[in-house]
């Protein structure tokens, strides 16, 4: 049963009236006002904000007990049921139009009305309810910086926020009611042929999907710009699919960004093999152009983000040391340290602002943060490194149950050197601060590797990390921020 609740009556007979205040009291309510015409109606209403309205269709004056709820309703939030003797086609046509909760006909029974009263109270609380979720929905969509269209089944756009009409050049109420390729455009980056978005595959398997290969979206104006997206299905609480949302993103920055990585690379590439190719007859001196270019790799990406300054030299210390532990071959010593030192050279691909962000990130943004690793394999498997640097550094985020990424590697797939890698980076990571949070400890990071150890983390890395600090007494080095 609802809670008991305020409730005006508008009947314009005395006796009827009395009659409906004495059940409302036996049922626990309290009667905040009562009305004999629509005019007064409208005045109580509107001054005592009642729960519920029961309302005489026939009423004293000028406007009967329709158009007076309709007047109460532009107004005031509150539920009505109507009372009446009249049951006629016209009359139901009319009350149906003003959205009652309830209509009962006279004489009706303290069982109706109280089941009408409870109905009525429920049905509102639970609108209510559905109301405020859907206007927090809408204003988080209206805050978030990715453009996010919405449409129903029928792929007509219902909701476009500040950030997609900016992006598309469509404002919202051009766009609303239009189906989604009128307004977004989409073409492939290579062919300029045309491109379907995925809301109609999203609707018909009702499965999230992503936009597979470069993309243009064509602005209103017909500027071209180069945009990522993904689609996934709006299905209510009993499984009905109500709708589809967009979510893209205007990558052109990002673009620009990559293309001047891609040429530093280039250059970087260049130069170490032209070194190469000079030093190739004296080990020493490859072995010291090879320090340079890592040192250079990791200065590169520690520049661009304070937060994990001296990230890379930490992890590549304490890989060492268990290996070391571990009693692996010391020559294989020179392998781990370099991959330690350049393994998340990938993250110049990776925006700024992402990287230094003080919030948790989105999917879509942790998605592009996953990318580091393929993006640094890329770089290093063109460097003729005598070890697989490339292939451990692509590994060092993979996990024993195939949960990491970017392959999804189990077991034995992974290279034993990225084990010690990717146990070194958990523990280092959350040591350390980072922009979204704090340094949690070692003691945490510890905590993890032990509770993901045999599932996420190789045991003998595990065991061999716990003794480095618990027995070899193992602290972090401290390193300067690089300037920046």
């Amino acid at each position: 049963m609802v809670d008991k609740a305020r409730i005006m009556v508008v009947e314009d007979e005395a006796v009827i009236s009395m009659e409906i205040q004495d059940r409302l009291a036996r049922m626990g309510h309290s009667v905040c006002g009562t009305a004999a015409s629509g005019d007064e109606a409208v005045s109580v209403a509107t001054a005592n904000h009642p729960d519920l309205i029961l309302m005489d269709v026939q009423l004293r004056g000028d406007i009967d007990g329709v158009e007076t709820a309709q007047r109460i309703r532009s107004r005031i939030e509150v539920p009505v049921i109507y009372l009446t003797a009249f049951a006629d086609d016209r009359t139901v046509q009319r009350a149906r139009e003003t959205e009652p909760y309830g209509y009962l006909i006279k004489p009706f029974s303290e069982k109706e009305l109280y089941a009408a009263i409870e109905m009525a109270l429920y049905k509102h609380t639970m609108e209510e309810k559905l109301r405020e979720s859907q206007r927090q929905f809408a204003t988080t969509v209206r805050c978030i910086a990715d453009c996010v269209i919405v449409t129903d089944t029928e792929m007509r756009i219902t909701l476009m926020n500040p950030s997609a009409q900016s992006v598309t050049g469509w404002r919202e109420e051009e766009a609303l009611g239009l189906k989604l390729d009128a307004v977004l455009k989409i073409v492939d980056e290579r062919t300029g042929k045309p491109f379907e978005t995925p809301v109609a595959e999203v609707l018909e398997k009702r499965v999230a999907l992503n936009m597979i290969g470069p993309v243009l979206l064509i602005r209103k104006n017909g500027e071209r710009i180069p945009v990522e997206d993904s689609a996934a299905p709006m299905i209510d609480d009993v499984g009905r699919l109500t709708g589809a949302v967009m979510v893209f993103r205007d990558i052109t920055e990002r673009k620009r960004a990559e293309a001047a990585v891609k040429t530093a690379f280039d250059t970087l590439e260049e130069r170490v093999r032209d070194q190469t190719a000079e030093l190739r007859g004296s080990l020493d001196r490859l072995g010291r152009t090879v320090e340079g270019t890592i040192q250079a790799l990791a200065t590169m990406v520690e520049a661009r983000d304070r937060y994990t300054a001296g990230h890379q030299v930490r992890v590549a210390d304490l890989a060492c040391e268990i290996a070391q532990q571990m009693g692996v071959a010391e020559s294989r010593f020179g392998v781990i340290r370099i991959a330690g030192l350049i393994h998340d050279v990938g993250k110049v691909c990776v925006p700024i602002e992402i990287l230094n962000k003080p919030a948790p990130l989105s999917p879509i943004e942790f998605e592009i943060v996953k990318q580091h690793p393929r993006a640094a394999y890329e770089v290093l498997e063109k460097i003729e490194f005598p070890w697989p640097i490339a292939d451990i550094v692509l590994q060092h985020h993979e996990r024993l149950d195939g949960s990491g990424y970017p392959s999804g590697l189990r077991g034995d797939q992974i290279h034993p050197e990225a084990r010690i890698l990717g146990v070194s980076d958990v523990v280092e990571a959350m040591s350390s601060h980072r922009p979204y949070r704090a340094a949690l400890g070692t003691d945490r990071g510890l905590e993890a590797i032990v509770a993901g150890r045999g599932r996420l983390y190789d045991p003998q890395v595990v065991d061999a990390c716990l003794r480095v600090f618990n027995q070899g007494g193992f602290h972090f080095r401290n390193i300067p921020s690089a300037p920046g």
